[in-house]
């Protein structure tokens, strides 16, 4: 779903994305687009209960 909402997404958007500390119940795909610095993403995981990933678009 992110990959179809990028080409509208501003500078600046966040995206954020709840229980990422789940091991392997985490959402994988998801996690290595925003994480990889080619795709135009700086992230914080914050922690709070099963996790919080926070994607700033570049």
């Amino acid at each position: 779903m992110l990959r179809l909402l990028e080409p509208v997404l501003s500078p600046g958007a966040l995206v954020i994305a709840d229980d990422v500390d789940q091991g392997e119940g985490a959402p994988r795909p998801y996690l290595d687009h925003v994480r990889d610095p080619a795709n135009g993403y700086r992230n914080v995981t914050f922690p709070v209960g099963d996790g919080m990933e926070i994607s700033c678009r570049l």
